[in-house]
C-alpha cells in the first residue's frame, strides 16, 4: 500500500512538475516572442525617428544657408557676387523641397502630416515675398529689398523654423515615447512572469530571474540605440544636443565657460570610396576611440553623422583651454594606425567657439562652429577659433567646386587626344582622350588640378560620364571620315569600385555606333588592388560588353598576378618613369625588358608611355613592345589639331571609308 502511494505521489509530482514545466515553457517562450515583437517595434520607431530628425535638420539647415544668402544678396552690389549667391540660394532651395518631400513620403501621424501641411502653406505665402526681395537686390532696389526681407520674409520664415523645430520635438517626444511604453511593457512581462516564478518554485523563479536580466538587457540596448551612434559607441545628434542644452542652462546659472569643437575628417571620402565602406568605418572608429582618449570623463564626444563629430569640453580655462584641446586632439590624429591591414593617416579640420562668448543658444553655439571647421578646412590650418570675419573673402576651393560642376553641366571641358603608334604596322592604332578644363581665370588646367577634387566631391562620376560621351562621339565622326582608331579612357577608382559603372558604360555605347571592341578603359593597378574583389566583377562586366581593359601605370603599384589573370585584362601600358629614361638608365631598362616578357607571356599587349627620344623609341622596338605614346611622336591635341597632325605625320594610316 505504501509502495502504491509513493508511485502515486511520484507520478503526480512527476505530472504536476510537467505540466508546470510546460506551463513555464509556454509563458517562457510567450513572453520572449512578446519582447522580440516589441524590440522590433521599437528598433523600426527609433530608424524611422532618426530619419526624419535627418531630413528636419536638412531642411533647417537649407532654410538658414537660404536666409544668410538672401541677407547677403541684398547688401552686396557686385552682379556677379549676386549671381554667385543667388545660385547657392537655388541649390539650398532644392535642398529643402528635397528633404520636405523625402519627409512627406514617410509614414507620417497626423500630427506630423499638420505640421508639414502648416509649413507648406507658410512656405507657399513666403515664396513670392522671398522671389520679390531677389528679384529687386538683383535689380538694384537694396533698400527695398532689405525692407521686405525684415518686414514680411523673416517673421514668416520664423514660422517655418519653428514649424521644423515642433517636428524635431516631436521625433524626440516619440522615441522616449517608445522607450517608455517598451519599459512599461518589459516592467509588465517581469511581473507576470515573477509572479507564475512563486507558483512554480524554484525552477520558475530562476528562469523568471534570467528573464528580466534579459529584459533588463533589452531595455537598455533600446535605449542605448536610441541615444549612441551603432557604429562608434559614441552619443549621437539627440543625446548630444540634450548634453548641450543641460551645459547652456549649468553655464547660465553657474556662470560657468565651456567649450564646443565641430570636426570634419580630411580625405575620408577618398579613403571610403578608394578603400571599401569596412575601412571607412574603421577609420570612424579608430577617430572615435582616439578623440575619447584626449578628453575627460566630464567631456563629451559624439557622432553627428558621417564623418562629422561634435566635442563639448565641459570646463574650460578660456579660449585658450578650448584651444590647448583641440591641438590636442589634432596631434593625436596625425599619427598613422592600422585598420583592415592597411596603414592609414588622416587628418581633421576643427572649429572652436566657447560659452558664452559666441552664443548662448544651441543653434548658434553650433552653427559658428560649423563656419569655424569650414574655414580650418578651406585654408587647411588645422583649426580656427570663430570669428565674425570668417564669412568675408572668396573661399577659392568651393568656388572651384562650383565652377567645376558647372563646367561639366555646361560642356565646358575639353578632350585632348595623344596617339598610340604600333610598332609592328608602324602606323597609329588608337588616341588616348585626356581631359582639360579651359579656366577662364586660370587657363588651360591639366587633369591633376582638378581629378582630385571631383574625386573628393563626387563629381568624378559625371566628370567620368562626360569623357566617355564626348571621347566615343568625336572618335564616331572619324570613323565616318575613313579614321578607324580606338580610343582609350582613363577610369578613377571611384568608377572601378562603382557597381552601376558597367551599366553606364553599356548605356553610353548604346547611344553611338562605335564598335565596343575600340573602347579601351585604362584602369590603375593601385585601383584595382585598393578592392580587387569589387573590381574584378565590375571588370568582368565591362568585359562581356566586348570592350578592352588596360592596366594604366604598369609597375607603380602592387598587382597580383592572380588577379591579373582574372581581370581579363588585353593590355597592360608601363609607366612613363621607367620608359623616358630607359635609353640611358639601364635598370629601367631592365624592368622594361621584363614587363614586356611578362606581359607577352601572359598573352597581353605592352604599351609604352612617356617616349620623348628616337633613342627610347627603337630601344623599345628592339625589345618587342606592342606599341607607344609620348612627347617624340606627338603631344596631347585638341581634335582639330589632331587631325592635322595625322595628315601630316609619317605613321598615319590610310584613310578608309565609313
Amino acid at each position: 500500500m505504501t509502495e502504491r502511494l509513493e508511485v502515486s505521489l511520484d507520478a503526480g509530482l512527476k505530472i504536476g512538475f510537467s505540466m508546470v514545466l510546460l506551463l513555464l515553457i509556454g509563458m517562457t517562450v510567450t513572453g520572449l516572442a512578446r519582447m522580440a515583437s516589441i524590440n522590433r517595434v521599437m528598433q523600426q520607431v527609433v530608424k524611422e525617428n532618426s530619419v526624419k530628425d535627418e531630413l528636419a535638420h536638412a531642411m533647417k539647415d537649407a532654410l538658414h544657408d537660404r536666409a544668410i544668402i538672401m541677407h547677403s544678396i541684398s547688401e552686396i552690389t557686385n552682379a556677379f557676387d549676386q549671381q554667385d549667391d543667388f545660385n547657392r540660394f537655388n541649390e539650398d532651395g532644392a535642398a529643402f523641397k528635397n528633404a520636405r518631400d523625402q519627409l512627406v513620403k514617410m509614414k507620417l501621424s497626423p500630427t506630423e502630416e499638420k505640421i508639414l501641411a502648416d509649413m507648406r502653406r507658410v512656405t507657399i505665402k513666403t515664396q513670392p515675398l522671398v522671389e520679390r526681395a531677389i528679384d529687386q537686390a538683383m535689380h538694384g532696389e537694396n533698400d527695398a529689398a532689405r525692407a521686405l526681407i525684415a518686414a514680411d520674409i523673416i517673421p514668416l520664415q520664423k514660422q517655418i523654423y519653428s514649424a521644423i523645430d515642433r517636428l524635431i520635438e516631436l521625433q524626440d517626444r516619440e522615441t522616449d515615447r517608445a522607450v517608455q511604453e517598451v519599459s512599461e511593457t518589459y516592467a509588465n512581462t517581469y511581473l507576470l512572469m515573477s509572479l507564475f516564478g512563486v507558483v512554480a518554485a524554484i525552477l520558475c523563479l530562476i528562469i523568471a530571474v534570467v528573464v528580466i536580466r534579459h529584459t533588463n538587457r533589452q531595455a537598455r540596448s533600446l535605449h542605448h540605440q536610441a541615444m549612441f551612434d551603432g557604429l562608434t559607441d559614441l552619443p549621437n545628434r539627440t543625446l548630444f544636443a540634450d548634453r548641450l542644452k543641460q551645459a547652456i542652462l549649468i553655464g547660465r546659472r553657474e556662470k560657468r565657460i565651456f567649450g564646443l569643437i565641430a570636426m570634419d575628417l580630411d580625405r575620408f571620402k577618398e579613403i571610403n570610396d578608394a578603400l571599401g565602406h569596412h575601412v571607412g568605418d574603421g577609420v570612424l572608429q579608430h577617430v572615435a576611440a582616439c578623440t575619447r582618449a584626449c578628453l575627460r570623463e566630464s567631456d563629451t564626444v559624439a557622432r553627428m553623422g558621417g564623418d562629422e563629430f561634435t566635442i563639448l569640453l565641459a570646463t574650460v580655462n578660456g579660449l585658450g583651454g578650448a584651444v590647448a584641446a583641440a591641438k590636442k586632439i589634432l596631434n593625436a590624429l596625425i599619427a598613422p594606425f592600422e585598420v583592415a591591414g592597411r596603414s592609414l593617416e588622416i587628418g581633421a579640420s576643427l572649429g572652436v567657439v566657447i560659452f558664452p562668448q559666441h552664443g548662448e543658444d544651441p543653434n548658434v553655439l553650433m552653427r559658428k562652429a560649423d563656419s569655424a571647421m569650414y574655414a580650418a578646412k578651406q585654408s587647411q590650418s588645422g583649426y580656427r577659433v570663430y570669428s565674425e570675419d570668417l564669412g568675408q573673402g572668396v573661399d577659392d576651393h568651393l568656388a572651384l567646386q562650383g565652377e567645376l560642376r558647372r563646367a561639366i553641366a555646361d560642356n565646358e571641358l575639353v578632350l585632348h587626344y595623344q596617339p598610340k603608334i604600333d610598332f609592328n604596322a608602324d602606323r597609329v592604332s588608337g588616341v588616348e582622350a585626356l581631359v582639360r578644363w579651359q579656366h577662364p581665370r586660370h587657363g588651360l588646367m591639366f587633369p591633376d588640378k582638378f581629378i582630385p577634387l571631383a574625386e573628393q566631391t563626387g563629381l568624378i562620376r559625371p566628370l567620368t560620364q562626360w569623357v566617355l560621351q564626348t571621347s566615343l562621339r568625336q572618335c564616331q565622326e572619324w570613323h565616318r571620315a575613313g579614321l578607324r582608331l580606338s580610343m582609350s579612357v582613363n577610369i578613377s577608382a571611384i568608377n572601378i569600385q562603382d557597381p552601376e559603372f558597367p551599366d553606364q558604360v553599356a548605356r553610353l555605347l548604346e547611344d553611338v555606333s562605335f564598335p565596343p571592341s575600340l573602347l579601351e578603359l585604362e584602369i590603375t593597378e593601385s585601383a584595382v588592388m585598393s578592392e580587387p574583389v569589387r573590381a574584378v566583377d565590375c571588370i568582368r562586366k565591362l568585359g562581356a560588353l566586348g570592350l578592352q581593359i588596360a592596366i594604366d601605370d604598369f609597375g607603380t603599384g602592387y598587382s597580383s598576378m592572380a588577379y591579373l589573370k582574372e581581370l581579363l585584362v588585353a593590355k597592360i601600358k608601363i609607366d612613363k618613369s621607367f620608359v623616358t629614361d630607359m635609353a640611358a638608365n639601364h635598370s629601367d631598362a631592365v624592368i622594361v625588358r621584363s614587363t614586356v616578357e611578362l606581359g607577352h607571356n601572359l598573352g597581353l599587349k605592352v604599351v609604352a608611355e612617356g617616349v620623348e627620344t628616337e633613342a627610347v623609341w627603337n630601344k623599345l622596338k628592339d625589345l618587342g613592345c606592342d606599341s607607344a605614346q609620348g612627347y617624340y611622336m606627338s603631344h596631347a591635341l585638341p581634335a582639330t589639331e589632331f587631325e592635322d597632325w595625322m595628315r601630316n605625320s609619317p605613321w598615319s594610316p590610310p584613310a578608309k571609308n565609313a
